[in-house]
Parts: C-alpha cells; structure tokens; sequence
C-alpha cells in the first residue's frame, strides 16, 4: 500500500466586499482530482483529510489517499 499526500494552506483571496475570489479549497479538490485522473490503474483503499490551524494562522489542510497499484491491467 502506498500513500500520496496533499497539502495547502487555505489563505482565500477576498474581493473588496468580502467574497472569495477563488474556490475556498485554494485548488486542492483540482491537484487531486487531476492526480487520480491521470493514475488510472490505482485502487483507492482510503482517503483522510486533517486541519490544523484556524484563528489566528490560515488553516493548513492535508489529504491522503491511501492505495495500491492495480496489477490486473
């Protein structure tokens, strides 16, 4: 089994009146689902997601996907 782990910083920009510019997740849910995309011969067994930070520090999101290398292709 292996894993591949994804990381950003959630730091959204804000327009002038407070709304975000871009999607919340920074282009996290994009990395990953361009990843899968292009290993077509994975198995996910399992994927965790992990926060840290909030109040005071920008939150720092980690994801990981835990699989194994289809043989039967």
């Amino acid at each position: 089994m292996q894993v591949k782990l994804f990381t950003r910083i959630l730091k959204p920009k804000f327009s002038f009146w407070m709304k975000p510019l871009e999607k919340l997740d920074c282009g996290l849910e994009t990395d990953i689902n361009h990843w899968l995309a292009s290993n077509p011969s994975i198995d996910v067994i399992s994927i965790k997601q992990s926060q840290s930070g909030g109040s005071w520090i920008p939150s720092t999101v980690v994801v990981s996907v835990w699989y194994q290398i289809n043989t039967d292709d």
